[in-house]
């Protein structure tokens, strides 16, 4: 969440300075609109790679699990 408030506050900053002049002329909602939209999409990215490494970061953990498991001593002698 604090990495979107972020994202978001460096796009309005960003967007602010770095503007052309086609967009010079565009209503401040329309520019809001862009760049909330930008930022959505810098947003999603962000939480697919997240995504990916929690599942990596499970599947490992799981690997984990089951590798101690076989080696328990108490389970091989009873």
């Amino acid at each position: 969440m604090r990495n979107t408030i972020l994202i978001t506050i460096l796009a309005f900053g960003l967007g602010s300075c770095a503007r052309d002049e086609a967009h010079r002329n565009e209503p401040v909602a329309r520019q809001a609109g862009r760049a909330a939209y930008q930022v959505a999409q810098e947003t999603r990215e962000a939480a697919k790679k997240a995504g990916r490494k929690l599942k990596e970061a499970s599947r490992e953990a799981s690997q984990g699990w089951h590798e101690a498991k076989q080696e328990d001593p108490a389970k091989r002698n009873p």
